[in-house]
């Protein structure tokens, strides 16, 4: 049961994350915006820190997601903040969070 809920959280995150992205045309429009810059880094590192939370069997069940990487982004936002890679987040957030979302929202039917 905790695992649904971690799932739901993350599910949340990555809408969060899409719906911030939406007024942004560009990599240069978000990289100069530093509100949308903040805003995704948190839930990134959220979806990272929720992902940590899920079992190990969990993970096992769906190895499709990249439960990995997605813990690793997580690690590195947290320890190098200020260091971060805006193009890297940005392109993160564009591609490969609605896929996230897509393969989520697949494993709850």
């Amino acid at each position: 049961m905790k695992d649904e809920k971690y799932i739901k959280r993350v599910i949340n995150y990555c809408h969060k994350i899409i719906r911030y992205l939406k007024s942004v045309d560009t990599i240069d429009d978000f990289i100069t915006n530093e509100e949308k810059v903040d805003a995704v880094l948190l839930n990134l590192e959220q979806i990272g820190e929720t992902a940590k939370k899920l079992s190990k069997l969990y993970k096992v069940f769906y190895p499709d997601i990249e439960w990995n990487k997605i813990i690793g982004l997580r690690n590195l936002i947290s320890h190098d903040y200020e260091g971060v890679d805006t193009t890297l987040i940005y392109n993160v957030a564009t591609n490969n969070i609605p896929k996230l979302l897509e393969s989520l929202l697949n494993l709850k039917q």
